[in-house]
């Protein structure tokens, strides 16, 4: 079973074909006689006691209905034009076509209109190369784009206050076997609603952090999931969003009853934090997590394997001046008990930077009381350790190196880089050869070091930004993050030549900078 975000959609008029082969293939089965069910009246008339029957039911039916036409007009179809690569190598334009729904957000007071979708729907595509089609017809492009690979949420910046808005729930408070409807464009069909319950809670899937999703706590569904309804929304039958619909588990590709949903307390929380700043502020508080196994509870004294376990604590850190030591197992976070390490990161990195949370963790056999104040993760990443290069995990939490980390040109090890220099503050991917150009949608032949995210108080967060390809520094190709950090700690003047997607053209630009004397 592969767990994949939800694909892109390419339709053609061949979709309609193939559904139609489909259904011309389904039968009835032949009629047998069989027992009538009790309360069945013999020789009255069928149809009469089919609306006497259907009429206990008719409330049900009638609420399925009034959900779809609430929320329908808040739900679009989402066409992003992006730059690819054909398996010959070769450049390539593509649609990739989505699903979202339109929100209002606190951060302004909720009086503009923001269209919430997958990040991977809308990625490497430009406001003019991406069209939002809405339920009465009329076709919109956004004014901006914001976008969180970590938790894979995207946001697009509507230029009009008097459009239809969804009400949004409290993905907290919806428990398992809830009824949900999933609202989108699979395959294309626009405004396709599927009826599901909530399956479970709190998935984590491993296979989605290849994709760059940190930020995972998935409500699971049944509802029937498609590709093209990536960014759609699963809501509740009193028609609130509690979740975006974004993964399947499936062996073909299509949906197999096992779909994953964002829950929407988190989406909100990504829709206001790049509101108001224009980039996600995450807490951290610098510690290394482990996975807490059966093995490791039951040598500690612990009845069973819930908490998040430390194997290091960054010096100068948040979780160092609270007193945290390497092999506390952080049990309970501000009155929440802790279920595993990815829980915890997600409950960090929601907390307001700045605030205090209480921790109960279990030590040498007994629980302790500690308080600790969230810090930006960023602060945490340039901060470093002073005993070796950090590696940073999602959240600003610090985790033990994998052999995954290493085959990818090593971003995280450049993200919490503690040397100083302009490289500070740059998280960086190597792209050193045509998997990896694929991998970022990147056209072939290219190479050099492609910046994920910029601190806003880098040094070159003025001069380069996400999604740029550096290829050169002082003249020399460059592949290598740790030396090209290295070679920017050099004082004096240093030229940077890196190349940046505008208006869907690849342009190289040359920039003067010069490094300080320490």
């Amino acid at each position: 079973m592969r767990i994949r975000l939800i694909p892109a959609c390419l339709v053609s008029l061949a979709i309609g074909t193939v559904l139609g082969a489909m259904v011309s293939r389904v039968t009835l089965p032949a009629l047998t006689a069989q027992t009538p069910p009790a309360g069945f009246e013999a020789g009255g008339d069928l149809y009469d006691q089919l609306n006497r029957q259907y009429a206990e039911f008719q409330g049900v039916d009638r609420t399925f209905e009034l959900v779809a036409r609430v929320v329908s007009p808040a739900v679009v179809h989402i066409v992003a034009r992006k730059q690819g690569v054909r398996d010959d190598g070769t450049a390539a334009r593509f649609e990739e076509t989505g699903s979202g729904v339109i929100v209002a957000a606190e951060a302004d007071g909720g009086r503009g209109r923001y269209v919430l979708t997958n990040h991977h729907v809308v990625h490497g595509a430009t406001p003019a190369d991406t069209a939002i089609y809405l339920h009465d017809g009329r076709v919109l492009r956004p004014e901006r784009i914001w976008s969180d690979q970590k938790a894979d949420v995207a946001v697009l910046k509507l230029g009009r206050s008097d459009l239809p808005t969804a009400r949004l729930g409290d993905s907290d408070r919806v428990a398992v076997g809830t009824w949900v409807l999933a609202v989108g464009s699979p395959f294309g069909l626009t405004h396709s609603i599927s009826q599901g319950i909530i399956s479970a809670r709190g998935r984590h899937e491993a296979e989605l952090e290849d994709d760059g999703v940190e930020n995972q706590d998935f409500l699971q569904t049944d509802a029937a999931i498609n590709p093209g309804n990536s960014g759609g929304p699963l809501v509740n039958l009193k028609g609130e969003v509690v979740g975006l619909n974004t993964a399947i588990a499936s062996n073909g590709g299509g949906s197999e009853g096992v779909g994953f949903s964002i829950p929407i307390n988190l989406a909100r929380w990504v829709l206001n934090q790049l509101v108001e700043h224009g980039r996600v502020r995450r807490g951290a508080i610098g510690v290394a997590l482990d996975v807490l196994t059966a093995e490791m509870a039951q040598a500690i004294g612990l009845e069973r394997p819930r908490g998040a376990r430390i194997n290091a604590v960054t010096a100068g850190s948040p979780a160092e001046r609270a007193g945290l030591v390497a092999g506390d197992v952080i049990v309970e976070y501000d009155g929440v008990e802790v279920v595993d390490h990815n829980h915890l990161i997600n409950l960090v990195s929601l907390t307001p930077i700045g605030r205090g949370a209480r921790l109960v963790v279990w030590r040498a056999g007994r629980r302790l009381e500690l308080d600790v104040v969230v810090a930006d993760r960023g602060t945490i990443v340039q901060g470093g350790s002073p005993g070796g290069r950090p590696r940073v995990g999602p959240g600003g939490f610090l985790r033990r190196p994998e052999p995954a980390d290493e085959a990818e040109g090593d971003p995280a090890g450049a993200e919490g880089e503690a040397r100083g220099g302009l490289g500070v503050g740059l998280s960086l991917v190597e792209i050193d050869g045509p998997a990896a150009a694929r991998r970022y949608g990147l056209a072939e032949p290219v190479r050099g070091l492609l910046v994920r995210e910029v601190d806003p108080e880098a040094p070159l967060a003025t001069i380069v930004q996400p999604g740029d390809l550096i290829e050169a520094l002082d003249g020399e190709p460059v592949g290598d993050a740790e030396a090209f950090r290295a070679r920017l700690a050099v004082p004096g003047e240093h030229t940077i030549q890196f190349e940046r997607e505008e208006q869907g053209q690849a342009r190289t630009r040359i920039i003067q900078i010069e490094a300080p004397r320490p």
